[in-house]
């Protein structure tokens, strides 16, 4: 472009970028609302896309080359792109192909419990690390599973439970369905301490040993808000090795929210989004603050871009404190609280990082949060194995896309075979670990707005 002068240079630049932000997904003005405002380098086509981004919206820094200079979107009006794009480069102009069938296909999933089969989950493990597959330090055995109810057996979720030995203590919360884990080799204070154990909520409380399931007795406690506060979070992986299911994922993560809306009974729920890449990128970790309008939130995710990495790992230990930290959760005594985090790399567990995984897991069970990790196609046993304990944990299932004969989204070395788990639709099973939540919390059904076919029985595990 050394023919060019700077100005023209610039404008061709600016303009090439603009058109690839619109290829990427900018949203229309029917989304727009006067909350929040927009600095000079955010784009200008929706204020509401736009406000709830906690420091404001990231550089996205997406990368096209043309003749060897990098174009970096910078969220200029496709109007003013377009006609620039034309008068310099014409025939030659940079269009962003049309996504192929393969990549506006529907995601599908499985998943499965390491919970019910928590024995054969910690030989996974053991497997893993003779492999010399490097892991943190999440240590999984000795998990006691705490559970509260009523006297007549109804499930209480979101209060916290003391876990007392000798002079160590620690607070577990529980999830929807009435159950905290706790897990001696994650509190440092506890790793000497062989017993007895005391949990206590209260005046109820109850000694047990390692390993052992606990359940405690509370009197009624006062009705649930209705609706049920429902919070939802998607950690996303969005690295550029995640750019062709970020476009897919786009419409089934829009799907989800529309789904959970008006689900029966509905929720009172919100939708936020934090996003990671890596060091060296444009930025580490970025996040959308909570939203009740499902539009806004499609507005925000529409124009998420997958970009940089260039290594395997990526920061997902960032991302997990990010997404505890950031966004503005509601109380845990009375909100539901999910994350979901989608992903195709491990974090750097070589990397020194303020919180690594397991110090997000430990926040988590303090909060009664369930992380659901959502594998894609390039995880590998590393990806697996971290994604797994992080579910484990918090008493979430491993969620993975899969992909009929191709196989799915594990390792090599994993023992989960294709008749271990049944076959979905990704929206459909999300809605559905949703809906269960609900129902646990409730004590009733919730009605799934299903697009599909009933499922069938899910296997054992599941």
């Amino acid at each position: 472009m050394g023919h060019n002068s700077g100005v023209r240079a610039t404008v061709a630049l600016v303009a090439v970028a603009a058109l690839f932000v619109a290829a990427c997904g900018a949203d229309d003005d029917a989304s727009s609302s006067t909350e929040g405002t927009s600095s000079s380098t955010t784009p200008p086509t929706s204020v509401a896309a736009t406000g709830r981004w906690i420091d404001g919206e990231p550089a996205w820094a997406a990368v096209e080359s043309r003749g060897g200079v990098d174009v970096e979107s910078t969220g200029v009006a496709t109007e003013m792109a377009s006609a620039a794009v034309d008068e310099e480069f014409g025939d030659d102009a940079i269009v962003r192909p049309e996504p192929s069938l393969a990549a506006t296909s529907q995601l599908r999933a499985g998943s499965v419990d390491d919970n019910a089969d928590y024995q054969g989950f910690l030989e996974y493990l053991y497997r893993i690390r003779d492999l010399g597959i490097a892991l943190r330090d999440l240590d999984a055995t000795d998990r006691s599973v705490v559970t509260v109810a009523t006297a007549v057996g109804a499930s209480v979720g979101g209060v916290e439970v003391t876990i007392t030995a000798g002079d160590s203590s620690t607070i577990v919360r529980t999830t929807a369905d009435g159950t905290a884990r706790f897990l001696p080799g994650l509190y440092p204070a506890f790793t000497d301490v062989a017993g007895p154990y005391t949990a206590s909520i209260g005046d109820a409380t109850t000694e047990f040993a390692r390993g052992a399931v606990v359940a405690l007795v509370v009197e009624a406690p006062g009705s649930a808000a209705t609706p049920v506060p429902l919070d939802v979070a998607f950690l996303l992986d969005a690295t550029g090795s995640m750019r062709d299911e970020i476009d897919r994922l786009k419409q089934t993560i829009d799907t989800i929210a529309e789904r959970v809306a008006v689900l029966d009974p509905a929720p009172d729920v919100r939708f936020a989004m934090t996003l990671y890449r890596d060091e060296g990128d444009a930025f580490v970790t970025s996040t959308y603050d909570f939203t009740g309008d499902v539009g806004e939130f499609r507005a925000a995710l529409s124009r998420v871009v997958a970009d940089g990495g260039g290594d395997y790992p990526e920061a997902l230990d960032e991302g997990l404190a990010e997404v505890l930290a950031a966004p503005a959760w509601r109380s845990a005594d009375d909100a539901v609280q999910l994350v979901f985090l989608v992903a195709d790399a491990p974090p750097h567990v070589d990397r020194q990082v303020s919180a690594g995984y397991p110090d997000s897991v430990r926040t988590a069970i303090e909060r009664g949060v369930k992380l659901f990790p959502i594998a894609s196609s390039e995880s590998d046993d590393q990806a697996e194995a971290v994604f797994r304990q992080i579910a484990q944990a918090t008493g979430a299932p491993f969620v993975f896309l899969s992909y009929g004969a191709g196989g799915s989204a594990t390792g090599g070395s994993t023992d989960i075979d294709r008749t271990d788990y049944e076959e979905l639709a990704l929206d459909e099973l999300v809605v559905r670990l949703i809906s269960e939540e609900l129902a646990a919390l409730s004590g009733g059904d919730v009605t799934l707005p299903s697009t599909t076919a009933p499922p069938g029985t899910n296997p054992e595990g599941q």
